[in-house]
């Protein structure tokens, strides 16, 4: 693996994915993400939908050439994202990647992109790493790995289990990592779909809570 996705992965790269659930905060509150065997069965779900929600676009735009096209690719991303707190999510994401990429990269192919209308996540991240020589199935692996390490550090916040135990959780992800990501190669924008009924609802609520830790 080259060190830079070792340090877009880290989780001090300032990205701005610590305010967020991914609506796992939800999911905890309506009683459907209380403990260990649960937290299994939700997370196998969150990965799934990112493979299917959010890699099509960043497939689309990491082999977009120029501008114009990566933009096209942000535009779609703003269509798919029907959910408002995802949708808004993925901005705010996209928007902190792309600043922090900007003052890490320091090249002008970066600094350009800070000019995506929406800058959602997917999109930020694909285009970036292209921009950087990255292949696409590592910066796809990267990418869905990240998205799985963010949502589990909240639910560690959360208090569903600790953050010892979230290593086992997480560790035993990485065959579902290998499957998704081969059954999602030539997934395109226009292939994305949302797999997640309960995840999707649950973040649509986000914003409803009487309390909340997390934006999404």
């Amino acid at each position: 693996m080259r060190t830079v996705l070792l340090q877009l992965a880290d989780s001090g790269f300032p990205a701005g994915a610590f305010a967020h659930s991914g609506g796992l905060e939800a999911l905890h509150q309506l009683g459907l993400l209380r403990d260990e065997t649960q937290l299994n069965a939700r997370l196998r779900e969150f990965v799934w939908h990112t493979a299917f929600s959010a890699l099509p676009f960043l497939n689309d735009a990491w082999a977009a050439h120029g501008f114009e096209q990566v933009r096209g690719v942000d535009l779609a991303a703003q269509v798919f994202l029907a959910n408002h707190v995802a949708q808004r999510a993925s901005q705010s994401q996209g928007k902190a990647f792309l600043l922090a990429a900007e003052a890490t990269f320091q090249t002008p192919e970066v600094s350009a992109l800070r000019a995506l209308p929406h800058a959602h996540l997917a999109v930020a991240f694909g285009a970036t790493l292209a921009t950087q020589g990255v292949a696409r199935e590592e910066a796809r692996h990267t990418f869905l790995f990240c998205a799985a390490r963010s949502a589990l550090s909240a639910v560690v916040r959360l208090g569903v289990v600790g953050p010892l135990a979230a290593q086992a959780v997480l560790f035993r992800l990485h065959p579902l990592f290998d499957e998704v990501l081969s059954k999602t190669q030539t997934v395109r924008g226009d292939d994305a779909v949302s797999v997640s009924p309960w995840l999707e609802t649950a973040q649509a609520a986000q914003d409803s809570l009487y309390s909340r830790l997390f934006q999404s």
